[in-house]
């Protein structure tokens, strides 16, 4: 279990930011499409193809900055999705109640409503989670998913083999970030970034933006989202999945190595008939702002398929 505890930091740090949130401001954009209540779209493009990008917990819709040309260039149409109270946005429905499966059901509706063809989904962490939930649930809409560091079951992280086996901690989370919610923190110093954001990206740059990420949250809505993914085990459920899998994940030593890499990833999504793994040296969890052009060489080559 030793093997894991470096990778669990990158999953841990989203849990606990550092920095309050800013005030909640909502956001609209004449680009912007119509979409549920749950996430906001931005829409980039006039492809014949359609590529949705999910981001991760806490984090908003521009941490894709660096992609949308790949995609654009290729063809696409592209769907940024924000999940409201992430990004400085107000929460919305998000502030009650469960997020994901309506979060993974209004995706679905976004998509027939929208007559989105050829979708290729694109999602990091909480986001590829999402993004395999999407594909299980409604492969008949989804043509081929790219997932960016996440996991079937992210518990595994920490040790634990059940959903109900990581109920206890992860009420217990969601708990801590409710109550840090509603303390008065400081406000991100890019020259001194918080430790977490020091676990969860390799570069100064890289590691400001992670602080700046968490700042702009609502964080209950961050602490519901890693509740619900904490105890949603869909490792059962991959043997099932009909839908081609690109997956990228980080080697970093000694945070994680190769070898510890190859002991979480191919091992956690065995049952998944198709996936392509995609190693990307010198990253860490946000592989897109780390390694940048290793993320697009591979966004390019998905998008292709």
């Amino acid at each position: 279990m030793t093997k894991l505890l470096a990778t669990a930091v990158a999953f841990a740090a989203l849990t606990v930011p550092l920095y309050a949130p800013a005030q909640a401001q909502p956001q609209t954009s004449a680009a912007e499409a119509e979409a549920p209540a749950r996430f906001s779209v931005e829409v980039v493009g006039e492809g014949a193809r359609d590529a949705i990008l999910i981001p991760g917990l806490l984090s908003p819709r521009s941490v894709w900055d660096g992609q949308i040309e790949t995609l654009t260039g290729a063809g696409y149409r592209v769907h940024l999705v924000q999940v409201n109270g992430f990004g400085g946005t107000d929460a919305g429905a998000n502030a009650q109640g469960p997020v994901l499966p309506l979060l993974v059901d209004g995706l679905a509706s976004y998509i027939e409503d929208n007559g989105l063809t050829d979708v290729h989904v694109v999602g990091h962490s909480m986001g590829g989670f999402t993004a395999l939930n999407l594909a299980l649930d409604h492969p008949e809409i989804v043509d081929e998913i790219m997932i960016v560091d996440s996991l079937p079951f992210f518990s595994v992280l920490m040790g634990m083999d059940s959903a109900d086996a990581a109920e206890p901690q992860a009420n217990q989370m969601r708990s801590m970030m409710v109550a840090q919610a509603g303390m008065d923190m400081p406000a991100p110093d890019c020259e001194h970034p918080s430790m977490q954001a020091q676990g969860m990206a390799k570069t100064p740059a890289a590691q400001c933006k992670v602080d700046q990420y968490s700042a702009q949250a609502d964080l209950k809505v961050g602490a519901q989202l890693m509740y619900e993914i904490m105890t949603t085990d869909l490792r059962p459920r991959l043997s099932t999945l009909k839908v081609p899998v690109t997956m990228l994940y980080p080697v970093d030593p000694p945070m994680v190595s190769a070898e510890m890499a190859q002991g979480i990833y191919p091992v956690q999504y065995a049952a998944a008939p198709d996936v392509t793994f995609v190693p990307v040296e010198g990253s860490r969890h946000f592989i897109m702002l780390d390694q940048p052009d290793a993320m697009n060489a591979a966004l390019a080559a998905f998008a292709a398929e």
